[in-house]
This record gives structure tokens, sequence and C-alpha cells, in this order.
């Protein structure tokens, strides 16, 4: 009979999460007024399939383009949140972190499925983690890892030429669902860039760790999102479903059938956390090392482990090894994969592309190093120009700890503040009337004043402190990829979709047809 309850309780919530349409600030107007002569179920409740399914960014983006800058968003039974998309409104938000943290239940939700490390702490405990984990990002180490990058990047280029050559008319080329591709070598390439752990699952499709994480990102779903959220904010449920207790009687959830997804996420976990400890427990036995052979490892974990400023708990080190696995590849996976699609459908683009970077991949025989791919300017503008139209997380949220006002609305305590990444990437006001197209030319001017208001990395004390070295990881794949293949769209007619969940991955994994050039 609870589970029952629960489960209603559950259903009665999650259906309602979802927001309503929007009304400018100003007019105050409540969801029955904007439906006044609808039942009052669909006035209490909304278009809600209609928004679930849409792209995430999309429905923002069009309120925007009809409310403006400030929108009250008012969702069922008077759930609220409220969206700017000024400089000025954003920048007060993302730089003052104590009065406008990330909310519990996210917190809670982002520590599930990937650790309870830098994104989830807020205050002088972030300051101290983030000042500790710099040296690890810097430039000194980010030139003496682009190398590490290579060997991953040249097993993917032998095996996708292989399966061409292996083709009954090779000069047609393959069809390869490349996100799954790109997923592998960006695990891959992390492993060995922050453990110095080798994986291989490009050759290991078995690899247990490349097994999970592709099982739980398959989970990913607006529906499942919203359920997400829903049980984090329920008091106790992230450290039930994080306990040992929950995971041997994780059945259970499977009698409910909304929750039986979270059954597959906690197996993953289990697994994804053993292969952790592991990676962990390797790094913790290299302190008894001799200090010379210490210094000669490159790989973040390493340098993170030979800080004395700043020591970490074994459960804080073991939550920055989750937090650095799940956020470290999936989003510069989405990045690459997304790229791949823009230039397959932009010929001409990737065939500047190609004249560019194919003589200096060359001359380094296939491995250009740090200055080389900075110095590609062309390659810099595509990558861009694909992080800005299709940004790997395309929004986050922040919450109100005080009143206050902002914009010159007055925002009560406790409301929630959703910051529309890929909204404030497409505003014709900042990139023009050609703002929702791939451009990369808008990058080659010096004088284009986007550049400072693309908010794909964040901005602030919780900005991507990776961001500079994802950005050459991409270089180096993209580069490396385009200087040895064509990419095309692997189907007439194709139309490339994101999941609607909280990461902007292709929702067909995206098959591309892939040529020798």
């Amino acid at each position: 009979m609870y589970l029952y309850v629960a489960s209603l309780t559950l259903t009665f919530l999650c259906r309602f999460l979802c927001v309503l349409p929007p009304v400018s600030l100003p007019a105050l107007l409540f969801t029955s007024s904007l439906h006044p002569r609808a039942s009052p179920w669909i006035r209490l409740c909304g278009p809600i399939r209609r928004h679930a399914a849409n792209e995430a960014g999309i429905p923002q983006r069009e309120w925007v383009k009809t409310h403006g800058p400030v929108i009250r968003v008012v969702g069922p039974v008077g759930f609220e949140r409220v969206i700017f998309t000024s400089q000025e409104a954003l920048s007060k938000i993302l730089f003052n972190s104590i009065d406008y943290p990330r909310p519990g239940f996210m917190r809670n939700l982002l520590g599930t499925i990937a650790g309870f490390g830098i994104f989830t702490h807020e205050g002088r405990e972030h300051r101290q983690m983030r000042r500790a984990m710099n040296p690890a990002f810097g430039l000194q180490q980010l030139i003496a890892q682009v190398g590490m990058f290579y060997d991953s990047i040249e097993s993917l280029i032998d095996i996708l030429g292989s399966k061409i050559d292996a083709e009954v008319k090779p000069e047609h080329g393959k069809v390869f669902l490349m996100f799954e591709w790109v997923g592998k070598v960006t695990l891959d390439i992390l492993c060995s860039t922050a453990f110095g752990y080798s994986t291989d699952s490009l050759r290991n499709p078995h690899n247990e760790l490349a097994e999970a994480y592709e099982e739980l990102f398959t989970l990913q779903s607006g529906q499942n999102l919203a359920i997400g959220i829903v049980i984090h904010a329920l008091p106790g449920v992230t450290r039930l479903l994080a306990s040992e207790w929950m995971y041997k009687r994780r059945w259970i959830l499977r009698q409910i059938p909304f929750l039986r997804f979270t059954e597959t996420m906690m197996d993953c976990m289990h697994h994804i956390k053993a292969v952790s400890a592991k990676l962990l427990a390797e790094k913790l036995s290299d302190t008894s090392s001799k200090v010379s052979d210490i210094d000669s490892k490159k790989d973040i974990m390493s340098i993170l482990l030979r800080n004395d400023g700043y020591v970490m708990s074994d459960q804080a080190m073991m939550d920055q090894v989750l937090t650095f696995l799940s956020a470290g590849h999936e989003t510069t996976a989405s990045g690459v994969a997304w790229t791949l699609w823009l230039l397959a459908s932009n010929p001409e683009a990737q065939t500047k592309l190609r004249q560019e970077v194919k003589p200096v991949f060359e001359h380094f025989d296939g491995r250009p190093d740090y200055k080389a791919l900075k110095d590609m300017p062309w390659l810099d503008a595509v990558i861009m120009e694909s992080l800005r139209i299709f940004p790997p997380v395309p929004m986050t949220l922040r919450c109100a700890n005080k009143t206050d006002y902002i914009d010159g609305t007055l925002i009560p305590k406790g409301t929630l503040l959703y910051i529309p990444i890929r909204v404030v990437n497409t505003l014709t006001t900042i990139w023009g009337e050609d703002a929702e197209q791939f451009n990369p030319m808008r990058w080659m001017d010096a004088g284009m004043v986007g550049k400072g208001r693309m908010l794909t990395f964040l901005e602030g004390p919780h900005g991507c402190i990776a961001k500079t070295m994802s950005v050459m990881e991409m270089k180096a794949i993209i580069g490396a990829l385009i200087a040895k293949f064509e990419f095309t769209p692997g189907v007439e007619g194709q139309v490339a979709i994101p999941v609607s969940a909280a990461s902007m991955r292709p929702k067909d994994c995206m098959p591309l047809r892939v040529r020798r050039v």
C-alpha cells in the first residue's frame, strides 16, 4: 500500500514538473487565465506533453522572442521560475554564488550520478577545492597533456578506416553512429589524462566502465530528468539511493513503473564506483613511490595528490574521480558529435577546414602540439561556433537565497532562476539576424561583440574549470578526423535532434556516412 501511495504521489508531482507557457513578468497572470475556456485539468496542468517533448532551450527561445528579456514562467499549482537574458542580470546571478547558489535538488541529482565533487559544493569549500584543482588545468599542464590525446584518436582513425575498407564498395564509405564512437574516444582520453589509466574502450567494447556509462547515458530523457528532480527533492532520498542497503533491494524500484530507470541507474553507478575506487586506490598507493616517480606523472589525479595546500579526504577524492568520469567525457563527446554534424551539413566549411588541418597534421606526423592546435583559426572558429549553437549543457538553475532586485524586478527569496544557456547563445540582439545559423566566419571577426557573451562554459565561480582542456581535446579529435575522412549525413533528409534532457546528446547517436579522403 505504501509503495502504491508513493507511486501515485510521485506520478502527480512528476506530471506537474514541466512548466506551462510563460507570461511577461509585469502581467502577473496565473495559469488559469491562460486557458479561460479549457477544462479544469488543462487549466491546472497546461500542455505538459508538448513542452516536455521539445528540444531543451527551444521553447524558452520562443518565449524570449515573444515576451522579452525577463520572463516569469508559471507552473502547476503556482510553481514559478524566472528567466533572465540580459548580461547584467546573468552576471549578477552567476558571479554571486552565495546569494544565488545551485538549488539543493540539483546538487543532489548531480551528486547521485556524478559524485559530490566540485559541481555540488558552494562557498568556502568550493573555493578551496577549485584553488587546489587549478594547477591541474593550468597552461603548463595542458601543454604536457595534449600529446596524451593522440593514442586514442589514432585508434579511432584506424578502426573507422578498417571498417570502411572492409565494405564491398569502400569508396562509398560506411555509416557509423558517431556519438557512440566519439564517446568511447573521449572516455579513453579522459581516463588517460585524468588518471593515467587505460580503458581502451574503442577496442574493448565490453570494458566495464564504458558499458556502464553507455547504459547510464541512454537513460537520459525529459521524463526521467523530471522524475529525478522530484525524487531528489524529497528528504533523505539521495542518501537512500546511494546506500548499499538500497542497492541490495533495488528490485523494489522495479515494481513502480516510472521508477524502473532508477534501478538501472543504481546498477550502473555501482559498477562505476567500483572502478573509481580501484583508480583511487592505485593513485593513493603511488604516494609511497619515490618523489621523482610521482613527479613524472602528468595525469590530473597525480597532480591533485601532490597538492600540499588542500588535503581532501578519501571520500572527497572518490567524489572527484566520479565527477571527472561523469562530466569529463560525455560533454566533450556531445560537442564533437554536433561539430561533425554541422560540418557534414555544411560541406564548404568542412572542405575549408580540411585545407587548414591536413597540412598541419601531416607536418606533425598526425600529432600537432598545443601551439599548432591553437594557431589554426578556422578550426577554432568551427569549434566555438558549434559550442555556441549546440552547448553540451543547454541550461542550468540557480536559487535566490534572499529577496533582491534583478534587472529592476523584485525576486522573492526561494525563487528558481533559469539560466538559458542555449537561448543566450542564439540571441539575435547579440549575434545578429543569423544567430541560429552555423556561421564560423563570425569568429574570424576580431571586433565581434558576442565573443564574451557565449555561456556554454558559464562564468563566475562555477565556470567550467576544464574549459581550455575540453576545447583543445575537441580540436585534436575534429582536426584528426577531418584530415582523414569526409563526413556527410547518414541518410537523405536527416534531421539531428538532441534528447530532451539536461544534456544535448544526439537522440539518434548521430549516424553519419564516413569516407576516406
